[in-house]
């Protein structure tokens, strides 16, 4: 049984079987990656150039290399998004409605 986070995942085995679990391999490949590095941010710095025309579409492999290339070509051709503006919110107000003797209790 091991835990992680919340999640407890219980596993039962045949004695002399190998069973590989994926969320334990890649808690145990963690010490193998340094701390500073996240995939995250690499995603991260790989969108940002994507968006800014900035990627460097070199890769070891020609078909990675042109999937590159054709990434960066489909967002240069992508219509501009206007620049999001924050608004000042307004609160509505309204005129206060005359309750009348003969409104029903829905109106009310």
């Amino acid at each position: 049984m091991s835990t992680i986070g919340t999640t407890t995942i219980q596993t039962t085995t045949a004695p002399n079987s190998l069973v590989m679990n994926p969320t334990s391999m890649l808690v145990e490949m963690k010490s193998f990656i340094p701390s500073s590095y996240t995939f995250e941010t690499k995603i991260q710095k790989i969108k940002q150039e994507l968006l800014t025309s900035n990627l460097d579409c070199s890769a070891k492999d020609e078909t990675n290399e042109q999937y590159l290339y054709e990434m960066q070509d489909i967002i240069d051709h992508l219509p501009k998004l206007p620049e999001i503006q924050q608004q000042k919110l307004t609160i509505p107000e309204f005129d206060e409605i005359e309750v009348r003797l003969t409104d029903s209790v829905e109106i009310k």
